[in-house]
């Protein structure tokens, strides 16, 4: 099986100095001219878009319930608790009738066991639903779920279409790719440049290296390392002359 390369650890090799040079070879990817820096700048905006739109489903599930929905729970509720009620009372006079029980009195219809119930009035109800907000309908949450469901199905059939060459991922022994982002040279290969680049002073390659090449000083500005904050004490870039 194809060892998983980890972004983490092979920068732990760079800053440790036991690995240097052969930390880019590790990745198997084109460390020349960063052919793929725009497909992964596309995917990670993709599923950056994702993941903003499963938080938003999150909220749009979070909306107060409607408050005609809830009336209906309410009033079914209030239902059952009479019938409960009712029920206790047959119950409570069976057993009197079969003289197996205390016959009734004022005492016996107020047990402890006794179900209690709720008088409300409709007028009553109506003026408790008349303070609470408008809320939302589930079926209007249903759909715009549904509608963010089918976004999110179109980002990632875009992510496996356009961004997932086979090159990206380390692939099993049953031929099927480990899965993002543990599996993907892509994300590890630029994990372990944001982690080497916060200890060096100025533009450094994944090896903590001189950036000399314009096509790895363009990657470099494109995932925004020259952004990154730096960790004290901070090292020279190294130089391979």
């Amino acid at each position: 099986m194809n060892e998983i390369i980890s972004g983490s650890s092979m920068a732990a090799r760079v800053l440790g100095n036991t690995g240097g040079a052969a930390v880019k070879k590790a990745f198997k990817i084109d460390t020349i001219k960063f052919s793929w820096i725009d497909k992964f700048l596309h995917d990670r905006a993709a599923r950056n878009k994702i993941q903003a739109l499963r938080e938003k489903i999150k909220q749009i599930q979070n909306s107060p319930v409607h408050r005609d929905e809830l009336r209906a729970v309410f009033d079914s509720a209030l239902l059952t608790i009479k019938n409960d009620r009712l029920h206790w009372f047959v119950e409570m006079l069976k057993t009197a009738q079969d003289r197996q029980g205390a016959m009734v009195n004022s005492h016996t219809l107020q047990q402890t066991s006794y179900l209690p119930s709720i008088d409300l009035s409709n007028t009553d109800i109506e003026n408790i639903f008349a303070q609470l907000p408008p809320g939302v309908k589930q079926a209007d949450i249903d759909k715009e779920c549904k509608l963010i469901h089918e976004e999110i199905s179109r980002h990632e059939s875009t992510i496996e279409r356009a961004y997932s060459p086979q090159e990206r991922w380390i692939y099993r022994d049953d031929g099927k790719p480990e899965p993002y982002p543990q599996g993907c040279r892509w994300t590890q290969y630029v994990a372990c440049w944001e982690k080497v680049v916060t200890r060096f002073e100025g533009p450094v390659g994944a090896e903590g290296e001189e950036i000399e090449s314009d096509y790895e000083r363009t990657a470099y500005i494109a995932l925004g390392l020259d952004k990154i904050a730096r960790s004290t004490p901070l090292r020279k870039p190294i130089s391979w002359k």
